[in-house]
């Protein structure tokens, strides 16, 4: 293990530690993912955000013996603008920059869960790379899941 969990543990607000990620009548699953994580709402009042800053609604940050892994994340229950739930993102792994060991070594996903059918153009705009997510020179295309789905199936495709 490489600390990730335990630096963003000790530099984040307790009262900002969430045991799941759900919000607006979406949820992601963590069952199966590390065991050693941290949930981050970045909606928590003691975070102290600029009022209009845009960001995303978790971070997730986790790790086992040979893996670590940054998450921002993303729920939308509705429709949703790709341009905008990219920024959310971005906003989200803006945040979660400072709160990271420095040599840190991890691989960043951002994810973005729907509640419904995501339309094709959509789909088009949000492979586009302007509506790509990066953290420390990882430039990543948002991955989508459905709203109840394990994030296991974006931390370890095809397994």
């Amino acid at each position: 293990m490489n600390g990730l969990v335990a630096a963003t543990s000790e530099r984040v607000h307790r009262d900002c530690h969430a045991a799941r990620c759900s919000k607006d009548g979406c949820s992601v699953s963590l069952q199966g993912a590390a065991s050693t994580r941290v949930v981050v709402d970045l909606d928590c009042e003691e975070l102290e955000f600029a009022p209009r800053r845009k960001r995303c609604d978790y971070v997730v940050v986790g790790e086992d013996e040979d893996d670590a892994w940054v998450v921002a994340m993303e729920l939308k229950r509705g429709r949703f603008r790709s341009a905008d739930a990219a920024r959310q993102l971005q906003g989200g792994a803006d945040v979660i920059d400072s709160w990271l060991p420095w040599k840190s070594s991890f691989r960043f996903v951002p994810v973005l869960a729907h509640g419904r059918p995501v339309p094709r153009e959509e789909q088009k705009a949000l492979r586009r790379p302007s509506n790509r997510v990066g953290l420390r020179g990882q430039v990543k295309q948002i991955e989508l899941i459905r709203c109840g789905a394990p994030l296991t199936g974006v931390l370890h495709p095809g397994a």
